[in-house]
C-alpha cells in the first residue's frame, strides 16, 4: 500500500479507481466492513482500492471549539489500511477553502479530476460539502449522471447498537474496554515515546515509563492492567493515566506512567505500545506518600495475580 500526504507528495495519477472518503478515525468494524466492500469491488473491476480521508480531522476546523479527539494516531489508520488491502491511502489537508466547496464542486474539480472513479463506496450516513450539501440521495443522482457505479454500506450494529468512532470513545471515557474492543476489533491502545518523568517511582521502588501519547484522546483516568510491547516483545505491566493528583497541582498535565513487571532497562527516548486489558480502580489523591505507596504495591499484587506473573 502507497500512504501519499498530499502535504508532502503529489496525488499519483489514476487510469481509473474505486473510491471511498471518510475519516476513518479507529478503523472499526463498522469502517472494516465498508473497506472490505471497496477492496472486493475494486477487485471486480480490476482497478485500484482508494481511500481519501482528512488531516486535520474537519472539525478540527469548522468547529474548533468542539474537536474530534482521534482514537489513535493516523499512523495506526494506514497500518490498518494496509492489513485491510486497501492499494492507496491519500491524506488529503483538510482547509477551510476545501470545506467551502459544494458538493458537485468537490465532485467534479477534485474526485473526478484527480481519481477517476469507476465507482464509489461510501457509508450510510455519509455527508460532504459546504453546508453538508451531499448526501447520499445526491451522490446516487450524481453517479447516474456521471456513469459512476455507487454502493451505500449499511450501518454495522452489533448487540443492536449502531457501530461508530464516538460510541468507542464513550466506552472508553467509562473503562469499558472488553466493549470498546468488541466494536473495533481488536484491543484499544496508547502508544508514544519515553520521556524522562520525575522519576518519583524509582524513589518508591517502582519504577515507570513515562509515555507520551501521541493522540489528545483521554481514556477513563486510573489505573490498568496492561501489556507493552517493546522492541516486539510484550510484557505484562500496570500502568496508571492521570494527573498524580497526590503531588500535582490543577495545571497538571496528563501522565501515562507504566511498571513493566521484572524489566529494568532504560529505555528513555524508545517508544512503546500500552494494551489497556482491564481497568481495575479509578485515579485517587492519597493523604500521603506511603499510604500511595501502599496501594501502589497492592495494585502491581493484583496485576500480577491478572497476568499469571510469580509474586
Amino acid at each position: 500500500m502507497e500512504w501519499i500526504k498530499t502535504q508532502d507528495t503529489a496525488i499519483p495519477h489514476f487510469d481509473s479507481s474505486v473510491l471511498t472518503i471518510g475519516n476513518f478515525d479507529g478503523v472499526h468494524l463498522g469502517h472494516q466492513k465498508l473497506i472490505n466492500e471497496l477492496v472486493m469491488t475494486a477487485k471486480k473491476l480490476q482497478t485500484k482500492a482508494v481511500v481519501c480521508t482528512f488531516k486535520p480531522h474537519p472539525r478540527v476546523i469548522l468547529m474548533p471549539t468542539h474537536p474530534v479527539h482521534r482514537l489513535f494516531d493516523y499512523r495506526d489508520q494506514a497500518e490498518m489500511m494496509e492489513k485491510l488491502n486497501v492499494d492507496y491511502l491519500i491524506e488529503e489537508k483538510f482547509s477551510k477553502d476545501l470545506s467551502l466547496m459544494t458538493a458537485e464542486a468537490y465532485l467534479e474539480s477534485y474526485i473526478e479530476r484527480f481519481y477517476k472513479p469507476k465507482h464509489l463506496v461510501v457509508g450510510y450516513d455519509f455527508i460532504f460539502g459546504n453546508e453538508r450539501s451531499g448526501n447520499t440521495d445526491f451522490l446516487q443522482d450524481f453517479c447516474r449522471r456521471k456513469g459512476w457505479g455507487l454502493t451505500i454500506v449499511p450501518a454495522y450494529e452489533k448487540d443492536g447498537q449502531i457501530v461508530s468512532s464516538s460510541q468507542i470513545r464513550k466506552l472508553l471515557e467509562h473503562g469499558d474496554l472488553k466493549k470498546a474492543e468488541e466494536y473495533l476489533g481488536r484491543p484499544y491502545y496508547l502508544r508514544g515515546p519515553v520521556r524522562v518523568g520525575y522519576k518519583r517511582g524509582r524513589i518508591i521502588g517502582v519504577p515507570t515509563a513515562n509515555l507520551s501519547p501521541e493522540i489528545e484522546f483521554v481514556p477513563r483516568k486510573g489505573v490498568y492492567f496492561t501489556k507493552v510491547t517493546y522492541q516486539d516483545k510484550i510484557y505484562p505491566a500496570i500502568t496508571n493515566i492521570g494527573f498524580n493528583p497526590t503531588f500535582e497541582n490543577k495545571d497538571s498535565y496528563l501522565k501515562v506512567e507504566t511498571h513493566l513487571f521484572n524489566f529494568d532497562k532504560d529505555i528513555y527516548g524508545e517508544h512503546l505500545s500500552v494494551e489497556l486489558c482491564q481497568f481495575h480502580r479509578d485515579e485517587m489523591k492519597f493523604s500521603s506518600i506511603e499510604s500511595l505507596k501502599t496501594q501502589i504495591f497492592k495494585d502491581i499484587e493484583q496485576g500480577k495475580i491478572y497476568f499469571g506473573v510469580p509474586l
